[in-house]
């Protein structure tokens, strides 16, 4: 980082006090003795406008101070730490510039963290005064001590440290636990006094001891990071190697990859054949693999596996070749990922040293599939997230080529099983494993010997044998309703129910009967004129003979279309199609002034002497019982039902009929309807009502217990697997 604008700030600075940054306080001004002593001949006012200004200069350095002290508590990143410190630090000192050299450890180098106006010194291009100042901070790196060099010091020599350059140097250190892990550099101007380069030595010290703070809070945080790092990865070691079940160990990668990586999602892809399917997403349970973007996933990471090398990708696709930069950003429309990355997972054993060599001149280790990270708001790929991502894949690569192993044995789930049965027979198991199977063998004789009735159930309603609809036979609405809303009218075959009104159709025959005048009056002054017009000539009789035969075609016609709206009108009264009482309740409430259409049910007439039926509905997987019972027994099959209008009383019926049709009529699925007859007298009449469910079993004779209970269990088995065999 670097800065190269002069710094603007107070033109005096002084002896730096305490370590509160209120308590910072600015010292005579850079000038000498002799000059103090001529200020103490200017008049009072100039003495109280440099008492103003010196005044003014100390309030801003000490909000600089404060400033820095509040910057070395935050939280907030090291490139912006030292950006604002060393702006601060140079605007208080008035200084040109300066410079932050900093190291992670003993071994490594000093670098430049960031600088202020480095460029107006010769450092910028001089290589030789670049050398003797390097030699120059790593001398004082060792010396760990706040020190100011003179501008143009040090021997001739290149080869010895020294400042090259015309700016008198003051340095301090920054130190975290006593070790000197950097400098602070200042630029100040060469011409101040002794103790003014001792208040400049002061403050940077200072301010460097703030700067320390902020280093040690930041290795502090950074080791914290660290440990909570280090149980993530213990957490996913633990839990990716913990099982070898193939699918257990991809969801596991999947998840506890994304917790140790902290990217938005993860998904892991395995190979199959030149293709790659997506087994498993981070958060989610199942995935949809006929999803276009799971689609085009698959695809790009098929694609990334052929070329064996690991796909970064952050935004720039420069360098990526055509066949997978197509796929790619097929994918990233889908996705709306900011950045994604696809590392192969390569088959990976454990090897000893010996056999290592020889695995090196073999073929290249088998791709198992990708791992896939991706970004959904950062684009950016950091140092961490790489490292994290490589542990991730190391650990993958062998957790998921031992699940795969362990699984590609062959009937390896026989030899697990005939393992735990083996554990069973030994030691203190032996008289548990007998007395297990002997109650096992008690049950099942138990349940395949006894004989118990074997029933079908089914649910059905009550349904009367004489019923009849009424619906409408046009469209309308219903101005009339001749029927009571207590569902006890009793009607006669023919007798009106109700009368509806049709205004279209009304307007229709007045339309009719006006046009048939109309045509009527044509052909009738037709006819007279034919009649009295004995000086026409042949042509003109031949125009009004046409005329007439077309009015006479057009009467006719309209007469036609009169009959069939007349007929139409008739159906508006609607009448009872035969004798018998009108269940439906609240008819004039429901039907009255309402529209209705052609077609639609307005009430139902049952006949008071109808016998009553129970229609079930019977599971077309439980068909095959009943008929081979019907077919079985020279009686009628017996079948007992109860009414959900009133339940804890059973009553007894037959079956009377089979449906040869199967329907959908309920949740059930496909049904057939089955007709129960049953003596009307046995129930009371008041719970005889149309619709009344109805629940029931049909008994089909006896079976074993075991049969009864689990029959529907059986017949699954049968249909979907032993069918195949």
């Amino acid at each position: 980082m670097s800065n190269d604008t002069t710094s603007s700030g107070s033109n005096h600075i002084g002896a730096v006090q305490g370590t509160d940054p209120s308590q910072f306080s600015v010292g005579p001004p850079h000038v000498e003795t002799s000059e103090s002593a001529q200020s103490d001949k200017k008049p009072d006012a100039d003495r109280d406008l440099e008492s103003q200004l010196v005044d003014q200069t100390k309030t801003q350095i000490r909000t600089l101070v404060q400033e820095i002290a509040a910057l070395s508590k935050s939280d907030c990143s090291q490139e912006d730490f030292f950006e604002g410190f060393l702006t601060r630090a140079t605007s208080a000192l008035a200084s040109l510039g300066g410079a932050i050299w900093v190291r992670k450890t003993n071994e490594d180098p000093l670098k430049l963290n960031y600088h202020i106006n480095l460029k107006q010194t010769n450092l910028a291009t001089d290589k030789t005064a670049q050398r003797q100042h390097s030699l120059l901070i790593n001398k004082l790196v060792e010396q760990g001590e706040p020190t100011i060099i003179s501008p143009n010091s040090g021997g001739g020599d290149p080869a010895e440290a020294g400042n090259p350059t015309d700016r008198l140097l003051v340095f301090a250190p920054l130190r975290i636990n006593n070790e000197t892990v950097g400098l602070v550099e200042i630029f100040q101007r060469p011409n101040a006094g002794p103790s003014t380069q001792r208040g400049y030595l002061r403050f940077v010290s200072q301010m460097a001891d703030l700067a320390s703070d902020y280093l040690s809070n930041q290795r502090i945080k950074s080791f914290a990071d660290q440990q909570s790092m280090w149980q993530q990865l213990e957490q996913f070691i633990r839990s990716v190697h913990q099982g070898l079940d193939t699918q257990q160990t991809i969801y596991t990668i999947a998840n506890e990859g994304r917790r140790l990586t902290e990217a938005d999602r993860v998904s892991v892809a395995i190979g199959k054949g030149r293709g790659c399917r997506v087994k498993a997403v981070s958060g989610l349970d199942s995935i949809e693999r006929r999803a276009e973007q799971v689609k085009k996933l698959g695809e790009l990471a098929a694609t990334v596996i052929r070329t064996g090398q690991p796909l970064w990708y952050d935004g720039d696709d420069d360098d990526l070749p055509p066949q997978i930069e197509k796929r790619l950003h097929t994918y990233i429309d889908k996705s709306h990922c900011k950045m994604l990355a696809i590392i192969p997972l390569k088959e990976s054993h454990a090897i000893d040293s010996q056999e290592e060599e020889s695995r090196k001149s073999q073929s290249k280790p088998k791709v198992l599939g990708a791992l896939i990270v991706e970004q959904l708001k950062d684009s950016r790929i950091s140092t961490s997230l790489k490292q994290r991502t490589d542990v991730v894949v190391a650990h993958s690569q062998t957790a998921l080529t031992n699940a795969i192993d362990h699984n590609s044995i062959f009937l390896m789930p026989l030899w697990k099983l005939l393992g735990k049965l083996s554990s069973a027979f030994r030691g203190g198991n032996l008289l548990k494993t007998l007395g297990i199977v002997g109650c096992l063998i008690g049950v099942a004789a138990f349940l395949t010997l006894f004989p118990y009735p074997f029933a079908l159930g089914a649910k059905g309603s009550l349904t009367p044998e004489t019923q009849h609809e009424v619906f409408a036979q046009v469209d309308g609405v219903l101005q009339e309703v001749y029927v009571s809303d207590t569902g006890e009218t009793f009607v006669e075959k023919g007798q009106l129910l109700a009368r509806m009104k049709n205004n279209d159709l009304l307007v229709a025959i007045e339309n009719l009967t006006g046009k048939i005048a109309e045509s009527a009056t044509t052909l009738e002054s037709s006819r007279t004129l034919r009649a009295s017009g004995h000086d026409l000539s042949q042509i003109e009789k031949n125009s009004i003979n046409n005329e007439i035969s077309l009015a006479q075609q057009t009467i006719n016609s309209l007469n036609r279309e009169l009959r069939l709206k007349q007929e139409e009108a008739m159906l508006l009264d609607i009448v009872s199609p035969s004798a018998g009482q009108v269940v439906n309740w609240q008819v004039r409430q429901n039907l009255l002034r309402r529209p209705v259409v052609r077609g639609q049910n307005l009430m139902t007439i049952v006949d008071p002497n109808t016998q009553w039926q129970i229609e079930l509905e019977m599971p077309e997987r439980r068909l095959a019982h009943l008929i081979k019972e019907m077919e079985s027994k020279e009686n009628d099959v017996e079948v007992t039902f109860g009414l959900v209008s009133h339940p804890g009383t059973e009553y007894v019926g037959k079956v009377l009929k089979l449906d040869r049709q199967l329907d959908v009529h309920s949740d059930e699925g496909n049904s057939a309807l089955v007709r129960i007859s049953f003596q009307n007298d046995t129930v009371n009449p008041d719970l005889l009502r149309a619709g009344t469910r109805v629940t029931a079993k049909i008994h089909c004779g006896q079976r074993s217990i075991g049969y009864v209970m689990f029959h529907e269990l059986i017949e699954t088995v049968q249909s979907s697997f032993l069918f195949w065999l």
